[in-house]
């Protein structure tokens, strides 16, 4: 078990290394991954966490919150992140206490993972981070919210590709443009409670002796500006999409208006053909034999006479009223 009253800079894995502690004078950071009910129930005993602020911490569907308990905030809060092609969610809760901090979190969000490193191998980052645990807490926010920007520039990138081929009459991109409106979707529904609980960091005042009004202010500027560029990504998303839905209807349409005009031409071939088909004496037919007025091809020049003439005439009026 780690525990809060390890020496400066020292470290202690507990069980299969999920739970690993570092301090600085006395102040502790205790860092978690993956948690299991074990580990939720170690912190129970050394901390004594509220029951229901640790459930949170294994829930499936887990809540954006800023809690205070006089003597300790409890933080969770969810940050997009970049799974291979796909934009998942990390849940990462805090404890937030005068002299300690808790994170818990997936191994998988590197972001906590690194800066718990820089604090256990460096000395003088250990030193210059570890001011306080409110400090530390808006590091950790702060660093994951800057993380969100390079997940921006990867979607406005698959924007711009979109952008490139919409207007192309060919071939659709309704693929493309429904997986950047899922990466979209994701974002806002993960920023969006960022953005409403935010504010409420502020009150992590209270465990540090310096100023961190300013810290929390540029937290609260830099989602508020990666909020407003997801709602300009989304508007752009719904604009080609409709964009491609009109050009896919319209090449559509030109596609039924050839077979159309193609099968309104072979209707007077149909209808001679249906006639000349039927077992009745006709001129020219079988039974009355051929004319042969013309040579022995007479009747053939005569029936084909009569299935373009109505068809010429039709190509010439729907050049006159524009179908063509």
């Amino acid at each position: 078990m780690a525990s809060p009253s390890l020496g400066p800079g020292a470290e202690r894995d507990v069980g299969d290394g999920k739970v690993a502690s570092v301090n600085n004078g006395r102040m502790t950071w205790m860092d978690v991954l993956d948690p299991t009910p074990a580990e939720t129930a170690m912190l129970a005993r050394v901390y004594n966490f509220h029951p229901l602020d640790l459930e949170d911490c294994l829930s499936a569907r887990p809540l954006t919150k800023v809690e205070d308990h006089g003597d300790h905030l409890f933080i969770s809060f969810q940050f997009p992140d970049q799974a291979g092609q796909k934009i998942v969610s990390r849940q990462v809760t805090m404890f937030l206490g005068k002299d300690f901090l808790v994170t818990i979190h997936p191994s998988s969000f590197e972001t906590v993972s690194a800066l718990f490193r820089s604090c256990r191998d460096d000395e003088r980052a250990r030193g210059s981070l570890m001011q306080s645990s409110a400090y530390l807490a808006y590091l950790i926010i702060d660093r994951s919210i800057d993380s969100l920007f390079s997940i921006l520039d990867k979607v406005q990138a698959s924007l711009d590709s979109i952008e490139a081929v919409v207007f192309d009459e060919v071939k659709s991109s309704a693929s493309a443009i429904n997986a950047a409106r899922r990466q979209i979707a994701i974002l806002r529904r993960v920023v969006y409670p960022l953005q409403l609980y935010l504010p409420d960091v502020v009150k992590a005042q209270k465990f540090s002796t310096e100023d961190l009004s300013i810290y929390f202010s540029d937290i609260r500027h830099k989602i508020g500006r990666i909020s407003a560029t997801i709602e300009e990504m989304k508007e752009m998303v719904e604009i080609y999409k409709d964009t491609d839905f009109v050009i896919s209807s319209n090449r559509t349409n030109s596609v039924l208006s050839i077979l159309t005009i193609i099968f309104t031409l072979t209707i007077p071939a149909t209808v001679i053909s249906s006639i000349y088909g039927m077992n009745v004496p006709l001129p020219g037919g079988s039974v009355t034999g051929p004319t042969g007025f013309l040579g022995i091809y007479t009747s053939m020049a005569i029936i084909f006479l009569a299935m373009l003439v109505p068809a010429g005439l039709m190509v010439l009026y729907f050049k006159r009223v524009g179908w063509f």
